[in-house]
């Protein structure tokens, strides 16, 4: 089997792939040929540079450029071990290795993007949740009726023996003007019920 490209051998079945982005769409490229060493590391080394500096820029095309740069690091390391030789003007010599290292810009434009990647990760993570019944916020505009000696039972609003109205739901009981429920890790404001 012959390189597509070059005609050199051995040569042997690789697919690589690469995304680009443009914000709102991608694009996704792949060479699926049989070629050797040389022309399998040269296709490696663009289509990898290719993705590591322009994949990231969508959200579609971040996943496709974690997938496609894993996906073509372990199929150019398949290559490699299948296609250990090159032919130079008839002597098999060692096969070369392009390193993705040896592409400052991909590394730097990589770096910024995972940082991006996972600051949006650390907010999204740490945003407040939404109310719910677990969450206090559920307390506010409810009603107490005393039932004595420190103890409250809740009552619909309109009924005759509701004594308090919860007014605000807060995170310090000293920014309650008098009473307060314990809610959660928060408290309930009282105020006494008029009308």
């Amino acid at each position: 089997m012959s390189c597509e490209v070059c005609g050199g051998v051995p040569a042997g079945p690789v697919l690589l792939q690469s995304a680009s982005s443009r914000i709102l769409w991608w694009n996704h490229r792949k060479v699926n040929a049989d070629l050797c060493g040389y022309c399998a590391e040269r296709v490696y080394f663009d289509q990898q540079s290719r993705t590591l500096i322009q994949g990231w820029w969508g959200p579609l095309s971040a996943l496709a450029t974690i997938w496609f740069s894993i996906a073509n690091f372990v199929r150019i390391s398949e290559h490699r071990r299948f296609i250990t030789t090159v032919e130079n003007d008839g002597l098999q010599t060692s096969r070369p290795r392009a390193k993705i290292t040896g592409n400052p810009v991909a590394l730097v434009v990589s770096a910024i993007a995972l940082f991006i990647i996972a600051s949006l990760a650390v907010t999204v993570l740490n945003a407040p949740t939404p109310a719910s019944e677990s969450n206090p916020t559920s307390f506010n505009s409810t009603c107490w009726e005393n039932t004595g000696g420190n103890s409250l039972k809740q009552v619909s609003c309109d009924s005759d023996s509701a004594s308090y109205e919860t007014y605000q739901v807060v995170s310090d009981p000293s920014l309650c003007a008098d009473l307060y429920l314990e809610a959660g890790t928060q408290y309930a404001c009282l105020q006494e019920k008029f009308g």
